[in-house]
């Protein structure tokens, strides 16, 4: 919420009241994450209740979400099951969801669903690569008092409501670091993988290099590959350059397609020699880290940040302000916490 708007209970009294910890309260609050769904969901009801009369009202009030997603397949299946979890739970959320595979969009189509989605429901959570099509789109919609929120990369250009999700370049900084530590201080390069113009992924790979160079100069990205966030295409790729010089001391998937990557890997006889790092739990992800076939997961809590989307909207309709952003930070996940 926006330091310094806020008339309502303290932070203690919402602790108290939702039975949790001030810390966490501060997190929610704040949207920074790291908070366990169900804590993060009693501390939402006590603001739902505490905020007063006008807002109450429009919480209980039914709303039709637009969710519009161009992303990879199992990235995008998260989502639309966290989505449809939390409508189970909530008949006041009707959510219309339209998804594209990220190797099969076309940006100016894409940007007319968002439009025709904009015109039909009360507000739009979105995830989409930086497009200008995609950007005067978002910015119609928020001018004609649709609320738009992003989910895990930004749209900065375009006027949306708010972003939701990692600190970005925190979370291509704590891989790089993850990276020089298991590199030992050897020489050599890093695979760095990527797959369309999603400013998350940029933003990763910002903060990436920025860590190699400064405090592993021993290390250099040499390989950048676009992998459609397509595990086959992501797996022939990783093969052609395993196959073509020696063995890279470690790969950093900024995108998706984790699982075709580390397929690759263990057909070179690699896996446990070339360190593998990338973005997402989910069953893959986790599974891949059980077998050895990832090193380690960043990630973030997806229920958790629709569910504050879906608040900030909520706001907006009832005429609050945006709150104030703070993405949160990246959580590391091995064999060990996943």
């Amino acid at each position: 919420m926006r330091r310094g708007s806020w008339q309502g209970p303290t932070i203690a009294e919402i602790a108290a009241e939702a039975g949790v910890s001030t810390a966490t309260v501060d997190r929610v609050v704040n949207g920074r994450g790291g908070v366990a769904a169900d804590k993060a969901q009693a501390v939402l009801a006590v603001l739902e209740r505490r905020r007063g009369p006008a807002t109450a009202d429009a919480a209980a009030q039914p709303i039709r979400l637009g969710f519009a997603c161009d992303s990879g397949r199992t990235f995008t299946a998260t989502l639309v099951q966290a989505l449809e979890q939390i409508a189970a739970a909530d008949p006041r959320v009707s959510p219309e969801v339209f998804t594209r595979p990220t190797a099969e969009v076309d940006p100016p189509d894409f940007a007319e669903r968002v439009s025709a989605m904009l015109a039909r429901c009360d507000g739009l959570l979105l995830v989409a690569r930086e497009h200008f099509a995609i950007n005067r789109a978002v910015q119609a919609g928020v001018a004609a008092g649709k609320p738009v929120v992003c989910l895990t990369t930004d749209l900065p250009g375009s006027g949306r409501t708010a972003y939701v999700g990692m600190d970005q370049e925190r979370a291509g900084s704590t891989a790089a670091w993850l990276m020089g530590r298991l590199a030992g201080g050897r020489e050599g390069r890093i695979v760095l993988v990527a797959s369309a113009p999603y400013r998350c992924q940029e933003e990763r790979e910002i903060g990436f290099r920025r860590v190699l160079r400064t405090e592993f100069p021993n290390l250099s990205v040499e390989e950048s590959i676009n992998s459609s966030d397509d595990p086959d295409f992501a797996y022939a790729t990783m093969r052609e350059i395993l196959a073509a010089r020696p063995a890279p001391l470690g790969v950093y998937n900024t995108a998706g397609g984790n699982v075709g990557i580390a397929r690759a890997i263990a057909e070179a006889g690699l896996t446990g020699a070339v360190a593998f790092i990338g973005h997402e739990l989910n069953e893959n992800s986790a599974r891949l880290l059980e077998d050895g076939g990832m090193d380690a997961v960043l990630s973030h809590d997806v229920a958790a940040e629709l569910r504050q989307a879906i608040a900030i909207i909520r706001g907006r309709l009832a005429g609050e302000p945006a709150p104030e952003e703070a993405p949160a930070r990246p959580v590391i996940v091995t064999k060990y916490n996943r």
